[in-house]
């Protein structure tokens, strides 16, 4: 029985060491065991390979939340104090294969008065961002059909110190409280001093509200004006 008991603390704590919002709610003290013991039972089961308890895995997250200290945000907030915020309406968003990165680059290189325009290139992808007006540029000029492509979307674009770059959790911070409020990010890009989150235009003012109080918050707790 004691082997059982260790194998579902295992399980629990990969569990929450995987979910942001597990943790969290289990480091800041104000998770409702039970109903997180029921929450994670079904993924608990498959792991295990037998039917847990509720109350044994209530157990495992009382004893990891004794050994959590709270998360220290600090850094992430001295950072959004120091953080503006833009929208851009109308954008669309291009996903080619790789193989195509040559021709996007050639169509970005001729692209002008772009009002917005992003480009990121990965292993197996190019992401193209651009104002849905001079979408047709890449439709017409790369030589083959987008793996992902939707216009009209909006990007939120969080211009924020050069530190961002050194401050862990900035990310999953800001990531965690549009998930917290149901807003699913399409497409997400971090650089230099830029943070850009694109969204649906049903949840974009909801996204710029959570983002706007969370940089307001912040500057509160700095002293710096509103």
């Amino acid at each position: 029985m004691e082997e059982r008991r260790e194998s579902i603390t295992g399980v629990v704590e990969r569990i929450v060491e995987n979910s942001p919002l597990l943790k969290e709610c289990l480091a800041s003290g104000v998770a409702n065991y039970s109903s997180m013991a029921r929450m994670i039972k079904p993924v608990v089961d498959e792991e295990l390979g037998f039917d847990a308890s509720v109350e044994s895995i209530k157990v495992a997250l009382v004893r990891l939340s004794r050994k959590m200290s709270p998360l220290d945000v600090s850094s992430v907030e001295k950072i959004l104090g120091e953080t503006s915020i833009e929208v851009k309406t109308r954008v669309t968003v291009m996903t080619y294969d790789s193989s195509s990165t040559r021709d996007v680059l050639r169509v970005v290189s001729g692209v002008q008065g772009a009002r917005f325009l992003s480009v990121v290139t990965g292993i197996t992808n190019v992401t193209v961002m651009v104002g849905d007006e001079q979408a047709r540029l890449f439709t017409e000029g790369v030589g083959s059909k987008p793996l992902f492509y939707q216009g009209g979307l909006t990007a939120i674009v969080l211009v924020s110190p050069v530190e961002n770059v050194y401050t862990p959790g900035l990310i999953a911070y800001i990531t965690s409280l549009l998930a917290q409020t149901g807003i699913n990010i399409i497409q997400i890009t971090s650089s230099y001093s830029e943070t850009v989150i694109v969204v649906s235009p049903e949840d974009t003012m909801k996204a710029f509200n959570v983002l706007n109080d969370a940089i307001s918050r912040a500057r509160k707790k700095s002293g710096r004006r509103v």
